[in-house]
């Protein structure tokens, strides 16, 4: 179902391009992020260059091209380096590189906090400079004070923390030298250790400039005291405690100027003269669907669904202290009627779409003429994650 399952997540990507490009939701809604850490090393990167591809063009059907005509596309990198993505999309109108820079998901580091302070800066910030000057708008869509993996139910629910040995899934250098209790409890901390916190927040501030920090609020954990034990993930606790700077402003020039990024985009990449330009011939190397999928060099036999379903549109919330404002009826632009994907009448499909692989005798229907092929056996389907012990 891998084909039929992009062309639902495309059906998703215009209803909501949809919502927020109608005037009431565009200035507050300036970006959309359309697939959260897409798994490249899964996935591939040809069959994800083509979906982007094809959610770029569903989406500037809708808005036009040119700034102020609905969101920035932002993609992510697919944790791959920022500069495998120079030459992504050339010419394309208002498109995001996004990257989430975690320094705690690998090898642990034990030196103390106030000898990582500059970590951001010496491991990412030229990266991200350079990304600026060759790739276009690069942001740190996601980062946070951690520079340990310690935190309740941080990498899944029981699953324990590299940091201190109790995560399974870890067999890299140092796991199980350090303890987590210290750094899940910050009334814990020394008023230096804070300071040295708060300048690590300042670094990656510098560092990436374009930034959303995860995330804003942590509650408490009912079974750790009713406290906060996730403190380096909440930017709110942070800022309460003193361990994030209550100016952000305050981190320029915390990384010291060593790779600079002089700026500004080029008016191309920001939906000015020269935007939405992207080469014929890159475009034509990149078509949708996918010829082939990872692990199955025939992507044709694979089932696909039909662009005839009814267009269904999101609707506003209603308030009762704001009675007759003009909300949106959910829909943009009106010239956008081809059908959204739906299933083709008839047509077999797996009882699941994470479920197993289509016995050899079943068939499945491609969206084509109400074709049929039948879909052999042999290639597996993902099976739903089961839920946590």
């Amino acid at each position: 179902m891998g084909i039929a399952n992009a062309q639902r997540t495309l059906n998703h990507i215009r209803i909501i391009t949809q919502f927020i490009s109608q005037p009431q939701y565009k200035n507050v809604i300036p970006v959309f992020g359309v697939i959260n850490e897409a798994r490249m090393g899964i996935i591939q990167r040809d069959p994800l260059e083509r979906f982007y591809m094809e959610a770029y063009n569903i989406m500037r059907n809708i808005t036009g091209i040119g700034e102020g005509k609905g969101p920035w596309m932002s993609v992510h990198d697919g944790f791959e380096p920022l500069d495998h993505w120079a030459d992504f999309m050339p010419g394309g109108d208002r498109i995001m590189l996004d990257a989430h820079p975690y320094f705690v998901f690998d090898v642990q580091d034990l030196s103390p906090v106030a000898e990582q302070t500059k970590k951001p800066c010496t491991q990412r910030a030229a990266e991200f400079n350079t990304s600026m000057a060759t790739f276009g708008m690069t942001t740190a869509g996601e980062f946070s004070n951690a520079f340990n993996d310690c935190g309740f139910f941080f990498n899944g629910v029981k699953l324990g923390a590299r940091y201190d040995g109790t995560f399974s899934g870890y067999s890299g250098p140092n796991g199980g030298a350090g303890s987590c209790v210290k750094w899940m409890d910050d009334r814990l901390w020394s008023a230096a250790e804070k300071e040295a916190i708060r300048q690590y927040a300042l670094s990656s501030f510098d560092a990436f400039q374009h930034f959303f920090f995860w995330t804003w609020k942590v509650g408490p954990a009912t079974t750790w005291g009713n406290r906060v034990a996730s403190p380096l993930w909440s930017y709110k606790h942070g800022l309460e405690n003193g361990f994030i700077p209550t100016d952000p402003r305050e981190a320029t020039g915390a990384c010291g100027g060593g790779s600079p990024w002089a700026g500004p985009l080029p008016a191309s990449k920001t939906g000015g003269a020269g935007a939405g330009t992207i080469p014929a011939a890159y475009s034509t190397a990149r078509t949708w669907p996918p010829p082939s999928l990872s692990g199955i060099p025939n992507a044709a036999t694979l089932p696909t669904y039909t662009a005839t379903g009814t267009i269904r549109s999101l609707s506003h919330a209603e308030f009762t202290g704001a009675p007759g404002i003009n909300a949106g009826n959910g829909w943009a632009n009106s010239a956008d009627q081809v059908g959204l994907y739906v299933p083709v009448a008839g047509c077999a499909y797996p009882s699941s779409a994470w479920g197993d692989a289509v016995a050899a005798t079943q068939t499945a229907c491609t969206g084509t003429a109400a074709a049929k092929r039948a879909v052999r056996g042999r290639y597996a389907l993902p099976r739903e994650t089961g839920a946590p012990a």
